[in-house]
């Protein structure tokens, strides 16, 4: 609870110092924290914009495993695209981009993503990864908001302000 607390008081701190008017594609979005990273484990890589049957296609079955708990989040509602990365082993590297139909939903779908931070500590307590899903991090950039779990999280979000357009 106190780590969601102070992630919430960054994610508004953020928001308020981080310009972000620039409109970006989110798999740009993507690719830049991604680029940032050492080496990421094997991955896939999703989008909103794959249809059924292509590869990046992400059912309302996988959705609703990732982020919400079972059942698809209401969130996604307010979503207008996203992308995201999942690492295809028992490594905890994702990142995640999603541009919400408005700077006020924004802040939903970061509660989203910190509920996704939550069940990954969970599946990972006393394991080789707990350490990097304790430094798992969302932010909000206007419109847009990222998620980061790996090995150095603040570039792979700084990237991601600079690929938004944001200030630094």
């Amino acid at each position: 609870m106190k780590q969601t607390l102070i992630l919430l008081i960054t994610l508004s701190l953020i928001l308020a110092l981080t310009s972000c008017g620039h409109e970006a594609a989110v798999e740009d979005i993507l690719s830049a924290m991604c680029d940032s990273q050492p080496p990421l484990p094997a991955g896939q890589m999703y989008q909103s914009a794959a249809e059924a049957g292509e590869d990046g296609f992400a059912d309302e079955e996988l959705l609703a495993v990732l982020f919400g708990g079972g059942s698809l989040p209401v969130e996604f509602e307010v979503i207008s695209d996203f992308s995201f990365r999942l690492s295809t082993g028992e490594t905890p590297h994702e990142f995640a981009v999603f541009r919400c139909l408005s700077s006020r939903d924004a802040y939903d779908v970061a509660q989203m993503c910190l509920r996704r931070g939550d069940l990954l500590r969970r599946g990972h307590i006393e394991t080789e990864w707990e350490a990097v899903t304790q430094e798992a991090q969302v932010t909000v950039c206007g419109k847009y908001v990222m998620w980061a779990v790996g090995e150095d999280v603040p570039s792979a979000l700084e990237a991601a302000r600079r690929a938004i357009g944001g200030r630094r």
